[in-house]
């Protein structure tokens, strides 16, 4: 099994099996051609995927050891796609120090009744929070605008316990 820090080291060489390059390219291309009519390279625009997006997708699900990875173009396009995955009127447990952003995306979600959020401000009120109810626990580490470090091990160990999932933004 390789290293982390060789994989990181090697993240996307001998990939660019086109031109042999040793380092990929970072792929500027907005669109691409088709062998054929209705026959697609696998890329057809680079919003919806690009060879360099593919090398680092690849690459984050191999060093998280997860079944997938999906990159987005900004840290909220990522909290709007983790969210759509829920059901309506899911429960997430949210802590209280986060991005405006954030916190108006999920104000706009509860005023809308598309989702529940209740917020917490440490460990000790998340244990007290948390129910069997609660799908997901959201934290932000180092928060924003405090720059406050949360200990994700502690926070997964209470989600965990009452089968919630943890969603933890790093942007």
């Amino acid at each position: 099994m390789k290293k982390i820090e060789t994989k990181l080291a090697q993240l996307g060489n001998r990939k660019d099996n086109v031109t042999g390059a040793i380092v990929t390219p970072i792929y500027l291309s907005t669109a691409y051609a088709h062998p054929g009519l209705g026959e697609s390279t696998g890329y057809d625009y680079t919003r919806t995927k690009n060879p360099t997006r593919t090398i680092l997708e690849e690459g984050l699900c191999d060093l998280e050891e997860g079944c997938c990875a999906v990159a987005t173009s900004s840290g909220m396009s990522a909290i709007q796609l983790i969210f759509e995955l829920f059901d309506l009127n899911s429960e997430f447990l949210v802590s209280r120090d986060l991005y405006g952003g954030s916190f108006r995306y999920f104000d706009e979600l509860e005023h809308k009744g598309a989702q529940k959020f209740i917020y917490f401000t440490d460990e000790e009120d998340l244990k007290n929070k948390i129910t069997d109810k609660t799908e997901a626990v959201y934290v932000e580490t180092p928060t924003n605008p405090l720059m406050q470090e949360v200990n994700i091990e502690q926070v997964a160990k209470i989600a965990k316990q009452k089968g919630a999932l943890l969603i933890v933004d790093n942007t």
